[in-house]
């Protein structure tokens, strides 16, 4: 009987369907379940389209899932979307065992392969999660993006706009950030920035510019590289504020990992995350699996399935497969 992952967030959603020796039966990728971007109709619609998407390639029916974890970008937070979220994985797999969690939690699970440590994601939003040698969680950041998730793709994108602004208007000498933003938006007029209002209030379109402060880091713009560095000291206050929760072993480095978009700048977000990391006892690894793989190695681990060495080498070859 195989094992269901989901691992759903402000960008996308994934899906999977591993055997127990590790074999991908079956995998998908739809839209965002963020219910807060889409509203919980679409949330249900698109949970429901994925697991029978994946159910069809496996030859399955839904009530031959052995377990099923559910990776879910607000789970937990608010009391009426988590129990809506909950209600929504029973209808889906009512006779299957299964589990609902935030997607962070998905994220531990692949980059650290359910083993002690902290993990960090900073994708739409940003948010931490910490799991010490005797069991016990924490997590920190994750406030939303109005007021919070520092670090994350939508705060280096607003910060990225209020950089332009600055440029244009004489507060800030012109960098290349200057003329990339003005580009890539279409702006024929600065102020035509204003006009794209509606546009800039939405989470995933305000994330998406996150791409051009990398673009113009790769140009050697000093307040975007500068910016990278900021949002890798709000991502490293997190790990922070998690260590002094939990109880890890003070004589062996903690191993941090990490997931989302904002970590496909390479150097420019890491090299600053490992300086800022140090002094904590704390040392960033690369991640072992995906949030996907994590949130099927998971549903393993809940289930009692056997979890080794072996089994992760298997699923991380599977990687290459999923959809």
């Amino acid at each position: 009987m195989p094992f269901l992952g989901v691992d759903g967030g402000g960008t996308k959603t994934a899906f999977a369907l591993i055997s127990p020796s590790g074999n991908l039966l079956g995998s998908a990728v739809l839209g965002p379940t963020h219910p807060d971007q889409v509203g919980m109709e679409r949330v249900r619609e698109t949970l429901k389209d994925g697991v029978a998407a994946v159910c069809q390639q496996a030859g399955i029916e839904p009530q031959d899932v052995k377990f099923a974890f559910f990776g879910l970008a607000g789970f937990g937070e608010n009391l009426e979307h988590t129990a809506q979220f909950q209600a929504v994985a029973g209808q889906l797999l009512p006779n299957s065992p299964h589990r609902c969690g935030n997607d962070v939690e998905a994220g531990w699970a692949g980059s650290l392969a359910c083993q002690p440590g902290v993990h960090l994601v900073a994708g739409t939003g940003a948010i931490g999660f910490g799991v010490d040698p005797k069991g016990n969680t924490a997590r920190s950041s994750g406030w939303d993006s109005l007021f919070g998730d520092e670090g994350s793709a939508y705060w280096l994108g607003r910060h990225l706009l209020g950089l332009f602004t600055k440029e244009s208007d004489g507060r800030l000498p012109k960098s290349p950030l200057y003329d990339i933003v003005k580009e890539k938006l279409g702006l024929e007029r600065d102020l035509d920035l204003l006009a794209k209002l509606d546009l800039w209030s939405k989470r995933d379109e305000l994330a998406r510019l996150a791409l051009l402060a990398h673009a113009a880091a790769e140009q050697g713009d000093k307040n975007t590289i500068a910016l990278f560095r900021e949002a890798a000291l709000e991502l490293s206050l997190a790990v922070k504020a998690i260590i002094q929760r939990l109880e890890y072993c003070h004589n062996t480095p903690i191993p941090v990992s990490y997931s989302g978009g904002v970590f496909r700048s390479g150097d420019y977000i890491l090299q600053p995350l490992r300086e800022y990391l140090e002094p904590l006892n704390a040392t960033l690894v690369e991640p072992k699996l995906s949030p996907i793989m994590g949130a099927c190695l998971y549903a393993m681990v809940l289930a009692g399935h056997p979890v080794d060495d072996t089994l992760v080498g298997k699923l991380q070859e599977r990687e290459k497969e999923l959809a």
